[in-house]
This record gives structure tokens, sequence and C-alpha cells, in this order.
């Protein structure tokens, strides 16, 4: 056992190793193309990987990826002292990033993502002032550069990249997010996208400083229209493009005062930092209202002890169903009234914990017996009532009867006692065509119930005539 956990924390070194190389590897080849001059993504990727990984976040990491990068500025010709020193910097930049999007004080017990998510500004600009002060005196050392243009050219990259690419790695998609991802996105309008790309062509047409905060508007709307991973890709591709767009001299603006004044391509990183901060705050703000709604939504339209729709839930559901199809005749099959016999006597024998246990397990082997859409609702106390959508009546009938005889073999262990529950079933048609016809269905279905149990109960009762 200790050696397969030695070999995967070997495995994991290695990796990030190789990964940090790679990434070096890139950051030093796009300092070879002036439209990406000095763009080193290195640190802000490693750094959220850390964050977003926690199986990574090991004392063995930080050496791995120190000397991946020192390798890779070895193998582009720099000596070994040099990089040493330069990389030093680049660490820094990770420590203290690490640090402050982690550390325990000045907040509340946020899980780790979401803490990381609250702190990305913060920590990006302490990062980026402690890698610039490294990185500038190494600078000035190795390359006798000015201190002070030293650490605004370092510190204006490290915060742009910083800001662009952190939270994209942090709020990166576990699998069993996917699939809501892909539903929000297709529920989504085009038109922020669309403003989005038209206030990026716009802002090219008109130039000058005030070009950089052209996509503001369209980023803000894409923040409370799309996810929080597909906001933090839109302001990574918009701030990548408008750094490529000054560098390359099609967006021009610098200014005519020279008092204190920096290059444009500084001027563009702060303005970039500047603007893409503003989407990830409302996103978050977006997110954070949406899981709270979610949250009350779920108390309000499920009941809590077994999960089933409540009565308001259901109306939702149906409501939700119309409007998704456009059409007012959005259901029709078959209403099931399940009611559980001789529930008092259970509680009454083994008491009321007793009883949400059956409740619980009943509307559990409901959900296992029947089809994935059929719409199950507690009606109060031991009744449940089961819609299903587009099934005969004699189709009905079988389904009912099996399910029956499925809760019937279903044995609950009770103080290690085995008990077997029944229910009998009311079966009536079902033809929504405005609120009323539900409540017209659910008496129908009663009324079979009721006569399901004055026949012996453990029964079940169409209304129609097989």
């Amino acid at each position: 056992m200790n050696m397969q956990l030695n070999k995967y924390k070997f495995d994991q070194v290695i990796f990030l190793f190789l990964l940090a190389l790679c990434l070096a590897a890139l950051g030093l080849q796009c300092r070879t193309l002036q439209a990406l001059s000095l763009f080193w993504p290195c640190n802000a990727l490693l750094l959220g990987l850390l964050i977003r990984f926690p199986r990574f976040d090991t004392l063995s990491s930080l050496p791995a990826i120190y000397f991946g990068m020192v390798f890779a500025d070895v193998l582009y010709g720099t000596p070994v002292s040099v990089s040493l020193g330069l990389d030093a910097a680049n660490m820094a930049f990770i420590v203290t990033g690490r640090a402050v999007l982690l550390s325990p004080l000045f907040t509340r017990p946020y899980p780790r993502r979401l803490q990381a998510l609250i702190r990305v500004f913060p920590a990006s600009i302490i990062s980026a002032a402690v890698c610039a002060a490294v990185g500038s005196f190494a600078s000035q050392r190795y390359f006798h550069d000015d201190l002070l243009k030293g650490w605004i050219s370092w510190f204006c990259e490290q915060l742009s990249t910083s800001i662009l690419l952190l939270p994209l790695v942090i709020t990166l998609l576990r699998k069993d997010e996917l699939t809501q991802f892909v539903t929000d996105l297709r529920e989504s309008s085009l038109m922020p996208l669309l403003s989005l790309l038209f206030s990026m062509v716009g802002g090219i047409y008109v130039g000058g400083g005030g070009s950089l905060i052209f996509p503001l508007p369209a980023l803000m709307w894409c923040a409370v229209s799309y996810p929080i991973f597909f906001t933090c890709l839109l302001t990574l591709f918009t701030g990548i493009a408008e750094i490529t767009l000054v560098a390359s001299n099609v967006l021009n603006i610098q200014g005519s005062d020279d008092f204190f004044r920096i290059d444009s391509l500084a001027s563009a990183r702060l303005g970039v930092a500047a603007m893409t901060i503003s989407p990830l705050i409302v996103a978050l703000s977006t997110t954070a209202n949406k899981k709270l709604v979610a949250r009350i939504t779920q108390r309000a339209d499920y009941d809590f002890l077994t999960g089933a729709l409540t009565r308001s839930g259901l109306s939702s559901r149906l409501a939700a169903l119309a409007t998704r199809r456009n059409k007012q005749n959005s259901f029709y099959g078959a209403a099931f009234v399940i009611d559980i016999d001789r529930f008092k006597s259970i509680n009454d024998t083994y008491g009321h914990a007793a009883g949400d246990i059956v409740l619980a397990k009943t509307v559990e082997c409901i959900r296992q017996s029947l089809q994935q859409t059929a719409i199950i609702s507690r009606m109060g106390g031991e009744e449940f009532l089961v819609l299903i959508e587009g099934i005969s009546q004699p189709r009905a009938y079988l389904l009912a009867d099996r399910l029956r005889q499925s809760i019937e073999r279903n044995a609950i262990v009770l103080n290690n006692i085995n008990l077997n529950v029944t229910v009998s079933i009311g079966i009536s048609t079902l033809n929504i065509t405005d609120p009323t016809s539900l409540d017209e269905s659910i008496k129908h279905a009663d009324e079979q119930l009721y006569i399901a149990k004055t026949s012996g109960r453990n029964r079940v009762s169409p209304e129609f005539v097989l």
C-alpha cells in the first residue's frame, strides 16, 4: 500500500514538472512573438491548478514546478544562474497567491473554490507585486534593466495574466457539472455574445484609450446571462485579444502626457485587468443569488423527508413542461393516488421515526419502479400522487400493479424486524387542459383509492374498465 502511495505521489511530481516545463516553454515561445510579447501564462495556470485540484497541492509540488521552469529556461539557452533568479520570481507569485487565496484569516468558512474566487483580485495584486519585486531585482542584476520600469513591466503583465487565467482554472467544471452547464448554455440567448463581438469591433474602429472599455457593458451582460465558467472564458478571450491588438499597434492607447508615463502595452494590461475583474464580480454575485434561489426553491417545491414534489412544486413542474412545449394541452396519461396501508398502526407500533423511514423507503421504491419521466408528489400524510404521461389505460393498470407488488416485496428493516408494507392505488385518466382538470383527475383517482381500501387493501382500482 505504501509503495502504491509513493508511486502515486511520484507520478504527480513528474506530471507537475513536465507541465511546468511545457507552460514555461510556451511562455518563452510567446516572448518571441511581437503580438504576445512578455505574455507569461505559466504562473497563473499552475497556481489555479493547485487551487482547483487539491491533490496536487503537496510539499513536493513547488520544487517540481520550480525545476520544471528552470529546465525550460536552460533549454532555451538561458544561463542556469539567471534562470534560478528569474524563476524565483515566478515561484514567489505562486507561493504568495496560494497563501492569499487559501488563508483562513479575514473570511467566513467558504468552500475552497468559492473562497479562492472571491479573493482573485487581491491575490492577483499582491502576488503580482511580490513577483515584480523579485523579478525586477533579478532583471537589474543580470540584465542591468531599470528597476522601476522593470517592476512596472513585471507587475502589469502578471496582474493582467492572473486576472484573465486564474478564474478560468479555478472554475473548471467537474464531470457532474457538465450536463447542467450545457443545459444552461442552450437556454441562454446569443445576444450578449453578439454584443461582445460588436463592441470589440467598435473599439478597434474608434481607437484611443477608451476603446479598451468598449467591451465592458457587453461583458457585464454576459456575466448575468451565462454560467460563470463561460463568463471567465469570454473575459480571457477578450483580454488576450485587446492585449494582442495593442501590442501589434492596431489599438493606439498611448496618451501625450509624460508625467509617470508607461508604455502602451503596460497601460493596456492595467486597463484589461481593471475591465475583466468586473464581470467576474458580477458573475460571482449572480451565481450566489442563483444558488440561494435554488435552495429556497428546493425547500418550497420538494418534501424534505421523501424528496417528492410538494403541491406547489407539482404546479411549477407542470407549468414548466407547458412552457417548454409551448402548448396548453401539456399532459395526457394516467394519475395514480397511492396510500400506504395501515400507516397509523406502523406509527403507533414502531414510532414516528420508523414511520418516516417507511415513507422515505416507499417513495424510493416508487421512483425505482417507475420510468424516469414519472412525476411523484406527496399529497399529505401517507398519500402520494404519481403522474405518468403518454401511457394507455391497460398499460397504466399493469404498471400500477407491478408497483404494488414491488413495494410489497421490498421489506423494510425496523429495529431488526422485517416489515412488509403494502399500498392501495387508485387510477384515473389524465388530460390536463387547465388547472381544474388536474383536480378532477385527482378526485377520480381518490374515489378509486377508496374502492381499493374498502375492497381489502393492497390492490389497484382503475377508473376505466379493462
